[in-house]
Parts: C-alpha cells; sequence; structure tokens
C-alpha cells in the first residue's frame, strides 16, 4: 500500500505531541514536514516543541519549519495554563540538534503542494493555511486533502460556542473553510470520545523507552488539568484524531455538511456552525462523527511500543 505523504501544521501543545509522535510511529504515512504555528504558545515555543519532538522521535529527515506568530487580526492568543509555560508540561529538555529551515512555513507548504499529492494535518490555529491561500490563489485546489482539528457545534472549550484553534483566529479559520480543497475536520463532539487515562500513562512509562518515559511525563500536567477542568483524569486526544483519520480512513465514522465560522459576534466569536442537513451528505467537507475509543487507545499503545 503506497504511504500517504504529510505535513502536519501544528502549535506543540501536550496533544500535539501524542499526535506526532503517533504520525511518526506509523508506516502509513510518509511525514515529509511539521509546519509551526502561534497558537498554544508562542511561536518561538511551537517550533522548539516541534524540533524537540522530531529529535526525540529520531526522525532528523523530517523537516521542521516556521510559520505565522501572529493570527490575521494581529492578537495572540496562547493555552498555557492547559499545556505549560513551555507547552510541553514544563520538563527539562536537552537543545534539540535538529534545526529549522531558512524557507517559512507557508512556502515550504506550497512548495511540498507541487511537488506532488499532499495531505495536510492542520492541528493548530490556521493561520499558516490561511496566508497560503491569500499568497496562493488556487492552491485550494492542488491539494490532495486537508484534515483539521478544530471547531464544535455542541459545546466551545475557551467559550461556550468557540473551540480553540478556531478562536485563536477566526478570520483565518473562515477564509479555509470557504476554500475549495477536500476537507475532514475532526470537531470537540468527535475529539472528546478519544482519551488516555491513568492505565495508558503507566503503560507509556512501562515500555521503559525515552518516548513513552516523556509522553507520560508530559501528559501528566494535562490530566491535571482535566480533573480541574472537567472532574476526571480522562486526558482527551483532540489532535491525535487527525492523525488517526489519516492513518486508517474507516476508523472514524463521517457525514458531508457545511461549515460556517462566525468572526463577529459578542457571543459566539469563533464559533462554527455545521449544517449537517441531507443536502450535504456529498459535500467535499466531512465532519467525524464518532469513534472507537477503545480500539483507538490499543492503537496508540501498539504505535508508542514501536519507539524503542
Amino acid at each position: 500500500m503506497a504511504r500517504t505523504r504529510v505535513v502536519i501544521d501544528t502549535d506543540p501543545g501536550v496533544d500535539d505531541a501524542v499526535a506526532i509522535l503517533l504520525a511518526l510511529a506509523s508506516p502509513e504515512l510518509d511525514v515529509v514536514a511539521l509546519t509551526t504555528v502561534t497558537g498554544n504558545v508562542d511561536l518561538t515555543r511551537t517550533t522548539l516543541n516541534a524540533r524537540r519532538l522530531v529529535e526525540l522521535a529520531n526522525r532528523p529527515d523530517v523537516i521542521v519549519a516556521a510559520g505565522c506568530g501572529v493570527p490575521l487580526n494581529d492578537v495572540p492568543k496562547h493555552a498555557s495554563e492547559v499545556h505549560g509555560d513551555d507547552g510541553l508540561g514544563d520538563l527539562v529538555w536537552e537543545e534539540p540538534s535538529v534545526g529549522v529551515s531558512d524557507a517559512h512555513a507557508v512556502d515550504l507548504l506550497a512548495q511540498l503542494i507541487a511537488e506532488g499529492p499532499l495531505t495536510v494535518i492542520a492541528i493548530g490555529p490556521l493561520t499558516n493555511l490561511a496566508t497560503l491561500l491569500q499568497r496562493y490563489p488556487g492552491i485550494d485546489e492542488q491539494l490532495d486533502h486537508l484534515v483539521i482539528m478544530g471547531g464544535a457545534s455542541l459545546q466551545g472549550n475557551v467559550t461556550p460556542a468557540a473551540e480553540f484553534n478556531i478562536w485563536a483566529d477566526p478570520e483565518a479559520a473562515k477564509i479555509v473553510f470557504d476554500a475549495k480543497w477536500r476537507i475532514t475536520f475532526m470537531p470537540l463532539d468527535l475529539t472528546h470520545q478519544a482519551y488516555l487515562n491513568d492505565d495508558d500513562l503507566a503503560y507509556f512509562r512501562s515500555l521503559g523507552s525515552p518516548v513513552g518515559i516523556r509522553l507520560a511525563d508530559s501528559l501528566e500536567p494535562y490530566a491535571a488539568f482535566h480533573m480541574e477542568w472537567y472532574g476526571n483524569r480522562d486526558i482527551i486526544m483532540h489532535d491525535a484524531m487527525a492523525v488517526y483519520e489519516v492513518i486508517d480512513p474507516t476508523v472514524i465514522t463521517k457525514q458531508g455538511v457545511a461549515v460556517t465560522v462566525e468572526t463577529g459576534g459578542e457571543y459566539s466569536r469563533g464559533a462554527t456552525w455545521i449544517d449537517r442537513g441531507m443536502q450535504h451528505a456529498a459535500s467535499s467537507t466531512q465532519v467525524g462523527v464518532s469513534v472507537d475509543n477503545e480500539r483507538f487507545r490499543s492503537f496508540l499503545r501498539d504505535r508508542i511500543a514501536q519507539y524503542k
């Protein structure tokens, strides 16, 4: 089976780390680059974290390119209270030897799209992708597939209406969802069905590998945040769902929809209004609806165990 050629556009982020390590351990994917954007923490930290993760996974072949440091509305928003001041749980890391590309992430994306079939997995704010559309008109019709983690139709995680990745740059999200590429996206309605628990953290530590131990340690403060926020230590795997979908498109049930992003509104800025009417059944935009968490947990355990 041919491997899917992939770029991950990301703002690491603890759950981004799980998604990236899952992708790098999966033979179904040919991960050629991580492109970074401001989001969970600022661009300097998200780019450093991407380098850390590539080095941790022993994948120096993966390009790291820094992208947009401010959203289109020029008001950066971060989530260090969730992910730690450094974005990865405030652990001690050695300085990575993996470097940063001289190319801006947006220009690298354009180059990689021109070179052949490509799937972009976007697990941060969509600023880089909106800028790509502005800088390279028509490129949305050249990309094979765009998979996004973002949005919500029932309950946001920043405001009652809005999920973080969309809320952090709703103008960018509107541009991206209004474009012509084929989109599959994973909103909170779906991602809250996928979670790890303390048994999984114990399993990762039991592997004895640098990846397993570092992953468990990074997830520990994330679990503590979930206890404070949701009343339990279930660790929601938001970003990993976008990677899981690309590895095996049969694991997540999806439906065709139309999406409108709210850029105004006193209470609804950053909301994604998802029209699930049957008239959109054949839409090129699909939304994740359901996933089997026990199957996902087992799958993730097996892939993390591949690291030695």
